[in-house]
């Protein structure tokens, strides 16, 4: 299977047929972004097809169908979900035939039977989470079928621009004007902010603790980085993190959520 060319296609399609999510004429800039997120893509399709083979998938945090609509051309039953304001990429999935549902992760509830899927991916969208992440990841636990395969990739809060920029003593957060990007009417960042970044050794306490087995965890580096051979001897500065676990025992945690802790 040639992953590149598969995830080529797809986000020149979007190029094609801009969805424009806010309806702001900002279609270029969408496709800049996916194509900046191209390694990305590559680097999920081949990890859910090299660990299934097949299957039922449900993808969180889908946004304009990339890994999606490839995965679900190469055979995968696919249910893609994100949140009502990106409820104008609709289209994209309708025309493949992929169940698309709008869903805003903070009220936690998944809307599907337990034992569904066989794989839940999540990418680029954890770290976007503005609440409490431990419910969201119970309601995965529980639609997974047992043994099912938990597949999640965001940025390493380690990374090497990070530890630089503490370094030198600047915040390693999004800026202050993030905050008035995302509240702007004029402005196509809805959820573009990073609220909580997390290390490699994080992400995995939060999974095994939420009755997860890590199967497996890498650094990844998708673009050319200027210090790509300092990341070559190090890969714990690479700028992103994958990790694969699976559905084990049933977490056991008595949750109290409400406004203040949600």
């Amino acid at each position: 299977m040639d992953y590149e060319a598969l995830v080529s296609a797809v986000i020149e399609e979007r190029k094609e047929s801009p969805v424009d999510l806010r309806g702001m004429g900002d279609g270029e800039h969408e496709h800049a972004y996916l194509k900046d997120l191209g390694s990305s893509y590559v680097r999920t399709v081949r990890d859910i097809d090299r660990l299934l083979g097949r299957g039922a998938v449900l993808e969180l945090g889908a946004f304009l169908g990339v890994v999606s609509v490839c995965l679900k051309r190469m055979g995968y039953a696919i249910t893609a979900s994100d949140i009502p304001e990106y409820s104008a990429a609709a289209p994209v999935y309708e025309k493949e035939s992929i169940p698309f549902d709008l869903l805003n992760l903070r009220h936690h509830s998944l809307p599907y039977a337990r034992d569904s899927f066989d794989a839940v991916v999540i990418c680029e969208t954890l770290e976007h989470f503005n609440f409490n992440p431990l419910p969201v990841l119970k309601e995965i636990h529980r639609v997974l079928k047992p043994g099912g395969c938990l597949y999640v990739g965001m940025p390493n809060q380690a990374r090497l621009s990070n530890r630089l920029k503490a370094l030198a003593g600047k915040s390693i957060h999004d800026p202050v004007s993030h905050f008035f990007q995302q509240l702007d009417r004029r402005d196509n960042m809805v959820v573009g902010i990073h609220w909580r970044e997390f290390t490699l050794a994080e992400t995995r306490e939060m999974l095994e603790r939420m009755g997860f087995s890590v199967e497996r965890s890498y650094f990844f580096e998708g673009a050319r980085y200027r210090w790509r051979r300092v990341i070559a001897a190090w890969p714990s500065l690479r700028s992103s993190q994958v990790v694969i676990a699976r559905k084990d025992s049933d977490p056991k945690h008595d949750f109290w959520i409400t406004e203040a802790n949600a």
